[in-house]
């Protein structure tokens, strides 16, 4: 996979995608992984392109995926930056410590995406469940054996909350995520329209104070994967 951010392949992959959707505007147009040699673009670059974009009125939001403080300061001091999406869930809280503080600082909208760590935390994939070596979730360290049965115990342990608001794992999985300060929303994959519907609904989930301070308690307690 190549990572590459220049102008005259963004300006076709933005007119295709015009094409295909059929519209004359993309309400929002990120970058994806950043730009790494050999196609180690400049950001003013790209962003001057992006710029361009939406001076046409072909795009009306500029955004940046897997970007860290240092690069996004890089886009802003090109122009405005509206959003980022990084990798975020209960049990992926690097983002804490840095990058969320520098969204909230500087207006940034946060897109968190894997918030059910690829389906994990919704307590469905079991023990019995296995993994080829090329499926992407046979090397997330959470997935290894030892590791599930841990989140799993930990999962079990809600059934109160889930009882309590009349939800399922995943929906008090996103509505945890979506209160943490700095989130603006939680990008959540379905293989079916269900699925959509299911965690679509956790955004009228909303977790009182002791509840989060419960959750947060327990999934720091779990420690990192082993």
């Amino acid at each position: 996979m190549r990572r590459c951010l220049r102008p005259e392949t963004i300006r076709i992959e933005v007119e295709r995608s015009l094409r295909r959707l059929g519209t004359e505007t993309i309400d929002l147009y990120q970058t994806h992984w950043q730009a790494v040699p050999p196609d180690a673009t400049p950001i003013a670059d790209t962003m001057a392109c992006l710029l361009d974009l939406k001076a046409q009125g072909k795009i009306r939001a500029i955004g940046v995926s897997n970007a860290s403080p240092s690069q996004m300061d890089e886009y802003r001091a090109a122009g405005a930056l509206d959003s980022l999406q990084p990798r975020y869930s209960m049990l992926n809280r690097a983002i804490e410590e840095d990058i969320l503080p520098y969204c909230r600082a500087h207006g940034i909208s946060v897109l968190a995406y894997s918030p059910l760590e690829q389906g994990l935390l919704t307590g469905a994939i079991g023990m019995e469940r296995s993994f080829g070596e090329q499926e992407i979730r046979s090397m997330g360290p959470w997935f290894r054996p030892a590791n599930r049965r841990r989140v799993l115990d930990l999962l079990a342990g809600w059934k109160d909350l889930t009882d309590a608001h009349g939800c399922t794992l995943g929906q008090l999985a996103i509505a945890w995520t979506l209160q943490q300060p700095g989130l603006t929303f939680a990008l959540c994959g379905a293989r079916k329209a269900r699925h959509a519907v299911e965690n679509a609904a956790a955004g009228d989930l909303i977790l009182s104070a002791a509840d989060l301070a419960r959750l947060r308690r327990d999934v720091e307690a779990l420690g990192a994967p082993l």
